[in-house]
């Protein structure tokens, strides 16, 4: 036997190629009948070992590296028209991972326009390289781009081209917008000339101010240790016909207070509690020295409880004030006791 097994080894090499071919055919055929609307006989002899080794494809796999070899090799327009490729992927609107496409699509757009912005900031104040430096926005601006951009610069020289530019190539809905974003600009460099003749521009092209114009320019003045200035804004506001919200007022109980008009500050004060505005640290502690100065010592402990009710963090500031008021009304175990609460607080 083993002389006959040695004699013909033709025969089981013709045996062996026979049973390869056998199983190789049987296979095509089941491929075929499964995946016939895919591709067609020809192709499968050519790349019969990259599609057998390909029995079940996920949706949720990577696409094997043969695989993007093949198709790359054998273009779907030239060899099966039939084929089809997708280059995207369908989320559904309103699913937890669309949600979280919009957000990091909208974050990386936010941090390109912060970068813009900071190349603004840092460059020459000439309308020549605030254009170069805008140019990479394209055509076609966004009024909320150009809100993202004013609104993250710092430097007033180069803030100014810019919302030229802006202005000259936008048609914004609201206009006010626009100038809103420049003067806080002016407020970051605590500037109020700048923020004041941005205004009277404002007027001359027919724009309408709002309560948020008032307010960034109230905020500077205050910002600027200009009181006397934040109350003439405010008393400029019913001229527009805008109206004062509750932070507008809280912030004028502190102009009010270091203007010296005492009374209209505790009067706003007294508003102030009963409507329930928000109050600043800034704010408690200008009503503290109010009443310090007054020698309304309790009138001082009421305006701290009240602070801590509220849950304003007292910060150094105010603890300050209230250590010279209790120190002034002779009162060292207030005084020790305020101290304490201080430490304790990390201050």
């Amino acid at each position: 036997m083993a002389d006959h097994l040695c004699s013909s080894p033709s025969s089981l090499c013709h045996d062996h190629h026979y049973i390869h071919n056998s199983l190789s055919f049987s296979r095509k055929s089941r491929l075929r009948s499964f995946n016939s609307f895919s591709f067609k006989p020809n192709s499968l002899s050519l790349h019969s070992r990259t599609f057998l080794q390909i029995t079940h494809v996920s949706l949720e796999d990577p696409i094997p590296q043969e695989t993007q070899k093949a198709d790359a090799s054998n273009p779907p327009n030239s060899q099966d028209p039939d084929r089809k490729t997708k280059s995207y992927i369908w989320v559904n609107p309103r699913s937890p991972r669309a949600s979280k496409l919009r957000q990091h699509s909208y974050d990386a757009r936010y941090a390109s326009l912060v970068k813009i912005a900071e190349s603004l900031d840092s460059c020459e104040a000439t309308e020549e390289d605030v254009s170069q430096v805008l140019r990479c926005l394209g055509d076609k601006i966004l009024e909320q781009d150009a809100v993202i951009v004013l609104n993250n610069m710092t430097n007033p020289e180069t803030a100014l081209l810019a919302f030229g530019f802006f202005r000259k190539r936008l048609k914004p809905s609201r206009e006010v917008i626009l100038y809103n974003v420049t003067l806080k600009v002016f407020r970051k460099c605590r500037n109020l000339d700048r923020a004041e003749k941005l205004f009277d521009e404002m007027l001359e092209r027919g724009v309408k101010p709002d309560n948020i114009t008032f307010s960034t320019i109230i905020s500077c003045a205050r910002v600027s240790s200009l009181p006397n200035k934040a109350v003439e804004w405010f008393e400029k506001m019913p001229e527009f016909g805008c109206h004062p919200d509750d932070v507008t007022y809280s912030a004028m109980i502190d102009a009010y207070g270091r203007a010296g008009n005492v009374d209209m500050a505790l009067k706003l004060y007294d508003r102030a509690r009963t409507e329930k505005w928000r109050i600043d640290p800034v704010t408690f502690s200008t009503l503290i020295r109010i009443y310090g100065m007054s020698g309304n010592f309790d009138g001082c402990l009421n305006v701290y409880e009240e602070m801590k009710a509220l849950g304003v963090k007292p910060n150094l500031v105010i603890y300050n004030t209230l250590l010279d008021a209790m120190g002034r009304a002779k009162r060292p175990w207030q005084a020790k006791n305020i101290y304490k609460e201080m430490t304790n607080n990390g201050l």
